[in-house]
């Protein structure tokens, strides 16, 4: 078991105190750590971070563990991937040379050095951001040398380690949202690994200031204003906002699933009954095939492919396919697509030997398109 002394501070141990189940999760935690790095590079800037900090005051069994976790797991994963791209490469590291050292991610978009802080963290905390920032300014202050007087010795020390666990994941938080800030393109989504962290810190000063909450009282009218906000938040964002991008892949999928019917009740062969489908769009507007499910619906959408091969100084000057589209709708439809008379339902249809796409039976755009597409 841990043993901690006086002032609440681990000592060191040997393997021997500590029991398999112990290690096990340990073990088992050092392993998930390790495969989210994997799945996704900039979990490091978060398991990096609190690692530091936790080997600093670690005993060596501990230490050994986190070591040896993590060198296991990146093993595998290169081998993994050398079986898979019959090569020794490593992933992880194209990704950040992509988005870092190339910059190409910035051809997404680019915000604000503070973007972060005065948009990001309010959007992803909403109500929560004042009692987080309260939390993260609580957390950051310097430990207690001694345990709080006014408690038990075992209470004093639950306290005293549970300040210092607040604090590694308060500097886990600054560090992250520090260096996300520091790369030209952001996006809400990058400090989603922070919102479990944000929500255990701002825990102690919401609670501190809802209680003890008397009926009727300012601060009861308070909580429940923001319960009922939040809740009515969650319904409109989840069941409202955006809703046509979901709705429209739901109505082509039961319309490929009603063209198999009728082909299959009229005898048609393997291949017939498949709709074509073509989304003029801004790219990764919806969510594509995880919601169509049937490989074979016929559809394509605008490309907006990074600038892999152009040079540095001529990239500003690159437009991507679905640029090309929104500069000239009109202009673009005439050069790429056949006209409205060649729809087609067949599957796997080609366009004409000009490499004009031929008219699909369904396009998909937003709403202030309609008038081109009506034109045209």
């Amino acid at each position: 078991m841990d043993v901690v002394d006086d002032d609440g501070l681990r000592t060191s141990v040997s393997a021997g105190e500590y029991t398999l189940d112990e290690l096990a999760k340990l073990r088992r935690s050092m392993l998930l750590a390790a495969f989210a790095c994997i799945l996704r590079p900039t979990n490091l800037l978060v398991w990096l971070s609190s690692s530091v900090l936790t080997i600093l005051p670690a005993t060596s069994i501990e230490r050994k563990v986190l070591f040896r976790e993590a060198i296991l797991l990146l093993a595998l994963s290169i081998l993994v991937d050398r079986l898979y791209y019959q090569t020794w490469t490593f992933p992880p590291l194209r990704f950040l040379y992509f988005n870092i050292a190339q910059s190409l991610a910035a051809f997404y978009g680019k915000n604000r050095w503070d973007y972060y802080f005065t948009e990001g963290l309010p959007l992803l905390l909403t109500t929560a951001l004042p009692f987080a920032v309260a939390g993260l300014w609580q957390a950051l202050q310097p430990l207690p040398q001694h345990p709080p007087p006014n408690l038990p010795g075992s209470e004093a020390r639950k306290a005293l380690l549970s300040k210092s666990a607040l604090r590694v994941l308060a500097l886990v938080t600054v560090f992250f949202t520090v260096v996300l800030s520091l790369v030209s393109h952001k996006e809400v989504r990058f400090i989603y690994p922070l919102l479990p962290i944000l929500h255990l810190l701002s825990a102690h000063p919401l609670a501190a200031f809802f209680r003890p909450l008397p009926k009727l009282h300012w601060k009861a009218l308070l909580l429940v204003a923001v319960l009922l906000f939040n809740i009515g938040l969650s319904q409109y964002v989840s069941l409202v906002h955006q809703r046509g991008v979901i709705d429209v892949l739901s109505f082509l999928r039961h319309e490929q699933e009603a063209e198999t019917e009728t082909a299959t009740a009229n005898g048609g062969a393997h291949g017939q009954g498949n709709i074509t489908v073509a989304f003029l769009m801004p790219c990764h507007s919806t969510p594509w095939r995880s919601h169509l499910v049937y490989p074979s619906i016929d559809a394509w959408a605008l490309t907006c492919e990074p600038p892999l091969d152009v040079p540095l100084d001529q990239r500003h000057a690159y437009r991507d396919e679905a640029d090309q589209f929104y500069d000239d709708p009109e202009g673009w439809l005439s050069a790429n697509m056949q006209g409205p008379a060649t729809t087609i339902a067949a599957t796997k249809s080609h366009g004409a030997g000009d490499g004009r796409r031929p008219w699909p039976r369904y396009l998909v755009f937003f709403e202030q398109l309609e008038p081109t597409s009506v034109a045209w």
